[in-house]
């Protein structure tokens, strides 16, 4: 009897640790499967974590994204929200290299200071045109057919000043039954007059025109009391070059009458020559006018 208790109670203990072995089994099976879930969640945690890393290095390339998916494949929607989040702030980068390429039209101002500079160029050109309106006709560096004209008007006027006995006109007298005038203090001496003339003409010229018409008494020049001079308006004058060397030139001039006169105009040939810097008339003043 005591034996079969003995074995009995052999027998369910046996099955009490079976039993127990089999409880204590069965936890030992479903922490495997518990712990399993995070270690799958552990490679998808790890797998957005390599996924920035390449859009970093290559931020222009498409393929960084598409690695994106694969994680979602084992982690929840939550890893992969969270995995977006992550790749969102990599994306400032790329924009941040646009203001640099940006800053390049900045040389796009150099294309107006370039225009400015044909602006100023005009004013230029304009004020040579009115220098060369202002210049004195015993002044002139330029000769052409242009200015020609108002340095014969200045011979002109000078000439008939002369002729005229200047202003006012010196005491007249008696010579060899003839009557004489004195030349005006201004131009009364062959010195003053030959200087006179000279703003216009050559000294050559000047001197052939006063050994011509005036006379020298008690050093003083004198002249015939007479008037002179023509209707030619030299004003109104044209001229043309017929000859031109670097320091004598040759103009046809074409010299008009009054209109009511009906006459037809003059053609008279006038020489200038160079003296120093500024030209002059070389032909006498009484052969022109």
């Amino acid at each position: 009897m005591k034996l079969n208790t003995k074995l009995s109670a052999l027998c369910i203990a046996a099955t009490l640790m079976s039993v127990a072995q089999a409880a204590a089994a069965a936890p030992a099976v479903t922490a495997p499967a518990e712990a399993t879930q995070p270690s799958v969640a552990s490679p998808a945690a790890s797998a957005p974590a390599q996924v920035p890393a390449p859009a970093a290095s290559a931020p222009a390339t498409t393929p960084a994204p598409a690695q994106a998916p694969s994680a979602p494949a084992s982690s929840p929607p939550a890893a992969a929200a969270g995995s977006a989040k992550a790749a969102t702030p990599v994306a400032p980068s790329a924009p941040a290299q646009r203001p640099s390429t940006s800053v390049a039209p900045a040389a796009a101002p150099i294309v107006p200071s370039t225009v400015k500079p044909s602006k100023p160029q005009q004013p230029s050109t304009a004020a040579p045109a009115a220098a060369a309106t202002n210049v004195k006709p015993t002044q002139l560096d330029k000769l052409n057919h242009e200015s020609a004209v108002p340095l014969v008007l200045e011979a002109q006027s000078r000439y008939q000043y002369a002729i005229s006995g200047g202003s006012p006109v010196g005491k007249s007298f008696q010579l060899n039954g003839k009557s004489y005038r004195y030349l005006s203090e201004d131009i009364g001496t062959k010195t003053k007059l030959i200087s006179y003339l000279t703003q216009a003409y050559t000294k050559q010229a000047s001197e052939q025109f006063v050994g011509k018409f005036f006379v020298e008494v008690n050093g003083r020049l004198a002249q015939l009391n007479a008037d002179g001079g023509n209707l030619l308006e030299f004003n109104r004058a044209t001229a043309k070059m017929v000859t031109m060397t670097p320091v004598k030139r040759s103009y046809l001039l074409t010299v008009p009458y009054p209109a009511e006169t009906k006459q037809a105009n003059e053609k008279i040939t006038v020489n200038f020559e160079k003296v120093g810097s500024y030209w002059k008339i070389s032909s006498a003043p009484h052969v022109i006018f």
